[in-house]
């Protein structure tokens, strides 16, 4: 009897053993699935090198810049570099501006090129110090699409000894460089010296919107490296955020339009977009959520804060509390408090009040688009009026306002480019208070 009763309370025991390893396993595969559509910042590892010997044999690639274009000198970002406080990391960020250029021929035992030792005389740097620079330096520089996210260190005798590890080796890397610098001279040859930064922006949102498609197939670094770069964005046409994010901000300081990336979350999930400078104020840009399978939009085309952080979280500025390994902090973060850049006020308008002038300006806007034969009309609700109430008064009883503002508009449409009256699409957000109005033609 009791070897029987042993023999039960064992095999329940087994079936416990099976069941929670099941439980396990899937709980790990759930985990492993999370979307990310931020790269890990880089890592440190602790290595023990020769020391540094400027005789290894290190490919170097060929760091020709691109031209300017028409005459205006490129924007060269150092938002990052501004942020580090110690000399010994801006030592570091400077060396590393020749050090990710010399890159080995020599595969190492992860798959990864080296790039030549760096050394910090003078200190001891600090694993958290040494991840800062060169996040402020790959920050800085969207065009250094080879990089790994782990970095070697280690310290000795008062001194630092860094090196950092590229995708690819050194003769792949230039053929991709070329590749790149080619695809960047073709996008901004839609740029002429008469378009201003405001023009500059548009035309390069949708060049690149054109160009590349979000992959929604990539959940990790170990999809493929490229589609977190500059580089996937650009010359393969595919990318996540980041890569979106980098492409944008390289496309923009090009073509002499500052611009940097901006780190945070969206629909609960690591999340990277642009800001911009026009015209003395920063504005948010996010050309990722601007695209989608079918066509782009201009719902995120120069934001303020207030509207971004509708649907967008941002990461805090960087500071000895709000430091994390893995790069959840901003290295630069202005104030973005103007909507006059927005593309709903350049191109559309913002409603602060329901009145007889409302009438008018909207019934002008809907025949300046039809004019052109544009598909969309956008409108913003200012802070002073009730998204609810002018939605309400644009689309209630059956979008009867919108019929009459139209019918005012077709009096003055030649043929071909009237409107149908009676049948509208919208596309409305109640958190960013704005609505796309789908003209239908006759």
């Amino acid at each position: 009897m009791r070897k029987a009763l042993s023999g039960f309370l064992a095999f329940v025991l087994l079936v416990l053993v099976a069941v929670l390893a099941v439980t396990g396993t899937m709980y790990v595969l759930r985990q492993t699935q999370r979307r990310t559509d931020v790269k890990d910042s880089v890592q440190g590892i602790e290595i023990t090198p020769p020391k540094k010997d400027n005789s290894s044999d290190f490919s170097k690639i060929d760091n020709e810049s691109l031209a300017s274009r028409d005459g205006e000198k490129e924007i060269i970002s150092s938002k990052g570099f501004e942020a580090l406080d110690d000399e010994n990391e801006k030592y570091l960020y400077e060396c590393l501006r020749d050090s990710v250029y010399r890159i080995s021929d020599e595969v190492d035992e992860r798959g990864r090129y080296k790039t030549e030792l760096i050394e910090v005389t003078g200190a001891e740097m600090e694993s958290s110090a040494i991840n800062t620079t060169i996040n402020a330096f790959l920050y800085d520089n969207p065009q250094i699409f080879w990089m790994d996210n782990y970095f070697g260190y280690y310290t000795e005798d008062n001194k630092t000894y860094v090196e950092c590890y590229s995708v690819l080796s050194g003769n792949q890397c230039e053929l991709c460089i070329n590749k790149l610098n080619k695809r960047i001279e073709e996008m901004l040859s839609c740029i002429t010296s008469e378009d201003g930064k405001l023009e500059r922006e548009r035309k390069l949102h949708d060049k690149l919107l054109e160009k590349c498609r979000y992959n929604k197939d990539v959940t990790s670094l170990d999809d493929g490296w490229q589609y977190f770069s500059s580089y996937g964005a650009i010359v393969d046409g595919q990318a996540v955020c980041e890569g979106y994010s980098k492409a944008m901000m390289l496309l923009l300081n090009l073509a002499g339009v500052e611009s940097t990336t901006i780190r945070g979350e969206g629909e609960s999930v690591r999340h990277m977009w642009n800001l911009v400078s026009i015209g003395g104020n920063w504005y948010h840009l996010d050309a990722t959520w601007d695209d989608d399978d079918e066509e782009y939009s201009y719902d995120f085309f120069n934001l303020s804060d207030e509207r971004i952080q509708a649907d967008h979280i941002i990461d805090p500025l960087l500071s000895a509390e709000t430091y994390t390994d893995n790069f959840s902090y901003n290295f630069f973060l202005p104030q973005c408090s103007s909507l006059e850049m927005s593309y709903y006020n350049v191109e559309g308008l913002i409603i602060n009040s329901i009145d007889s002038s409302t009438d008018n300006s909207i019934a002008d806007l809907i025949y300046n688009k039809a004019e052109k034969g544009e598909q969309w009309v956008y409108f913003m609700v200012g802070d002073e009026l009730s998204y609810d109430d002018f939605i309400e008064y644009l689309l209630g009883d059956d979008a009867s306002k919108l019929s009459e503002l139209s019918k005012r508009a077709n009096e003055y449409l030649s043929n071909g480019y009237k409107l149908n009256t009676y049948s509208f699409k919208n596309l409305k957000s109640t958190d960013r208070k704005t609505i796309r109005i789908g003209l239908v033609y006759e």
